[in-house]
């Protein structure tokens, strides 16, 4: 297939170049709507108890809506010393009649009528108003956001933050949108200031970046007509552009640099193309192939979020090679020598960093075993603070205080109703005896009254949880559902019993923000009262289900990392007739990632640096999700400088070199392509931290560490060190496997 493809871009180019101009112009309408196949939280399948639970009280119980949005709402004016004033009120009292006008709102509540929940903050000077929205699909619920907004501008008195369902959605969707323009409009020109420093010459810095940018419009489309089947999370959008860059830039980068090592050798443009394709771009599809196996680990875990990533990243990383392979090298066949158009500098493009390259290799080879356990030391060191991890879903914290999102969480804590966004429903069921008996009500007011004691519980609603009826009236009122459905406690039964009378729903809401260590305690202590009373129930609701989600993701971890390592060590196997190679590769990878996951640890969890950084206040523990992106991402993109520097260190010995000099020569051709390729990764990468969203700076720290240590201690110092230190056992291969070819060397 790579010789057909050489043959094919070194013979017809402008056949190939005319062939991707049309498909990217067709593909310009579908990529700009990208966003319609987008969602916040696509649909995982209905597995867990978490799950089992929300099932029961969406087909059982009448509960009184599906979707409430939260406004924290402020006077603009010098506020009274008596707030919330009448004068306050007036302006709610307007408010509410226009929120009403609203198609798709259902109620409107605020402090005054609002039974047992308080909101309003004296101290604050803010007041809450919960918009209640008919049942309906996601499209209709954002147009109904507009038009909430809408009213709110009629009041230009109030200022007002907006969260909750759909405006959540709408909200994340922007700030995806904003994280992807950042990367188009400031990682471009600083990826072409490296380009131009690592190539000399502007047109060669150019053709990089053009790769890019069909990349991304090619897989987008790709992307949009994919997610006519499945969902798409709405941040695959921000990890699609980064990498549809990083790699875009990277492989044409290779193929560039060793395009015009061939032209010097052969001065034809035309067969340097091919054999541009047939080496550096075998090196490319190798590559792309092994960071194909290292996304697998993303389809593992059985969520739809990061299946959805997983995929994403698949595609657009399949359009990255396919690219690299088939337009640049025609492109190159076109160009030939003005590649080196609009030279910078004196010297001759291309011969810029060999002699540097090859100079700090020898310094290294000197003392191999030196910088082989210096080296190593060193990252485990960076990855002790791995062993200490904490992960979690951080729900809206996990956004920064600049999105309205975060400032309503932060209100909402000051109120102490935070907890209501996340709280454990607990589903009692009593069978064909029902609610409807003594014993039944008797065992409930004792469970009710168990978990209201146990420690970072707020509140507990309950069918008895109504403070103005006195429990003795509300045993008498159960005494049977006719009774029940016919009194002052109807609105109640509804919303805690089932129509049938079998299940019965406890809401338990927590206090304020739990850690992943306290909640999963309370968690604990909620089953475990349960079961002391013999309780015949299921715990879910929304932390439950965050529970089960970050189990879910790290109980299939162990097998992604051993599927990937095992796939990507038989693959390198089979590209370099070795034994030791893949494994050594392996072995640095995971302490790559393991030096990327402790200082993420020292940052994200321990705060250190966080201030310099930029990353906002701690949350004390991880995303949940980003680890697993990380491994990923990290094991796949960092197999190409293994296999760009392991490539040509074969070629090396192929031409008759001895280890070190094979060593040294490789250095010397890669050094600057794998330092340059690193740069551009590394800044895009970078922009990552200037996200409102805690998992996508989460992944920007992670990242760029790793391709840091990656293409510097890694690529440039250990393999080359314990490739020498190796020696003819680099290429070893059993006798079972080693055929007729003879190693190299």
């Amino acid at each position: 297939m790579i010789t057909f493809l050489a043959n094919l871009a070194s013979r017809r180019p402008r056949l190939v170049l005319a062939a991707w101009l049309l498909l990217t112009v067709a593909s310009l309408p579908f990529a700009s709507r990208v966003g319609e196949v987008l969602t916040a939280q696509p649909e995982s399948p209905a597995s867990g108890v978490g799950r089992a639970v929300e099932l029961l009280v969406e087909e059982e119980f009448a509960l009184p809506e599906s979707e409430t949005l939260v406004a924290v709402v402020r006077p603009l004016e010098a506020v009274p010393d008596d707030f919330p004033s009448a004068a306050h009120d007036v302006k709610l009292d307007a408010l509410r009649l226009d929120l009403l006008d609203v198609q798709g709102v259902a109620f409107v509540q605020d402090y005054r009528n609002a039974a047992g929940l308080d909101l309003v903050s004296e101290e604050g000077r803010f007041s809450v108003v919960l918009i209640g929205l008919e049942p309906t699909n996601m499209a209709a619920s954002k147009e109904t956001v507009a038009g909430v907004r809408a009213a709110f501008a009629k009041q230009p008195a109030l200022s007002y933050d907006l969260s909750g369902g759909a405006a959540t959605v709408i909200e994340l969707e922007q700030v995806s949108q904003r994280d992807a323009r950042r990367a188009e409009v400031y990682g471009l020109p600083i990826s072409l200031l490296i380009l131009i420093v690592a190539f000399g010459a502007l047109l060669a810095a150019g053709l990089p970046l053009l790769s890019a940018v069909t990349t991304i419009v090619v897989s987008s489309a790709a992307l949009f007509f994919v997610g006519q089947v499945i969902e798409f999370a709405v941040f695959t959008r921000t990890v699609v552009t980064m990498l549809g860059l990083a790699t875009g830039i990277d492989y044409a980068l290779l193929m560039v640099s060793r395009f015009r090592e061939e032209l010097r050798a052969s001065g034809d443009s035309r067969e340097a193309a091919r054999l541009t394709t047939l080496g550096a771009g075998r090196a490319v599809a190798f590559s792309g192939l092994t960071v194909m196996v290292a996304l697998l680990a993303l389809l593992v875990p059985p969520v739809a979020f990061i299946r959805s990533i997983g995929v994403g990243t698949m595609v657009v990383l399949s359009v990255s090679v396919l690219v690299a392979l088939t337009a640049v090298p025609a492109m190159l066949a076109l160009l030939g020598r003005r590649i080196n158009w609009l030279r910078i500098g004196k010297r001759e493009p291309g011969l810029r960093s060999s002699a540097f390259w090859r100079a700090r290799a020898e310094q290294i080879l000197r003392r191999p075993l030196l910088w082989t356990v210096l080296g190593t030391a060193f990252l485990v060191i960076l990855a002790l603070p791995t062993l200490r991890m904490q992960v979690a879903d951080p729900g809206p914290r996990g956004l920064s205080q600049a999105t309205e999102a975060r400032r309503v969480i932060g209100a909402l804590a000051d109120l102490g109703l935070e907890g209501v966004l996340s709280p454990f429903d607990v589903v009692v069921d009593f069978g064909a005896e029902g609610f409807f008996h003594p014993a039944s009500v008797r065992k409930i007011s004792l469970a009710e009254r168990a978990l209201e004691g146990l420690a970072d519980v707020q509140t507990v609603t309950s069918p008895l949880a109504l403070d103005t009826v006195p429990r003795l009236f509300l045993y008498q009122y159960y005494a049977s559902q006719e009774l029940a459905m016919s009194s002052e406690v109807a609105p109640l039964v509804r919303a805690t019993v089932s129509e049938n009378g079998r299940y019965v729903l406890i809401r338990v809401v927590p206090t304020g923000s739990l850690t992943p260590a306290r909640g999963g305690e309370l968690h604990g202590a909620i089953l475990a009262s349960l079961g002391e009373l013999e309780v015949d129930a299921l715990v879910g609701g929304g932390y439950v289900r965050s529970l089960e989600s970050t189990a879910a993701i790290y109980s299939s971890f162990p097998l992604a990392l051993g599927l990937v390592a095992l796939a990507t060590a038989v693959l390198l196997g089979l590209a370099f007739k070795s034994v030791l190679i893949p494994l050594k590769a392996v072995v640095l990878n995971l302490l790559t990632v393991g030096a990327a996951f402790g200082v993420l640890v020292l940052v994200l969890q321990d705060g250190v640096l966080a201030g310099l950084l930029g990353t906002g206040p701690v949350l004390g523990y991880i995303d949940a999700n980003a680890p697993l992106f990380i491994f990923a991402i990290v094991f796949g993109l960092s197999m190409d400088y293994e296999v760009f520097l392991v490539a040509r260190i074969r070629e090396a010995h192929e031409r008759g070199l001895n280890d070190h000099d094979a060593v040294a020569s490789a250095m010397g051709a890669t050094g600057g392509v794998i330092t340059s390729a690193a740069a551009v990764m590394v800044t895009l990468f970078v922009l990552l931290l200037f996200s409102q969203v805690e998992l996508i700076r989460a992944l920007g720290i992670g990242l760029s560490v790793a391709i840091v240590l990656d293409a510097t201690l890694v690529r440039m110092i250990l393999v080359p060190a314990m490739m020498t230190l190796a020696g003819r056992w680099n290429w070893w291969l059993p006798g079972f496997l080693r055929g007729r070819r003879p190693p190299p060397g």
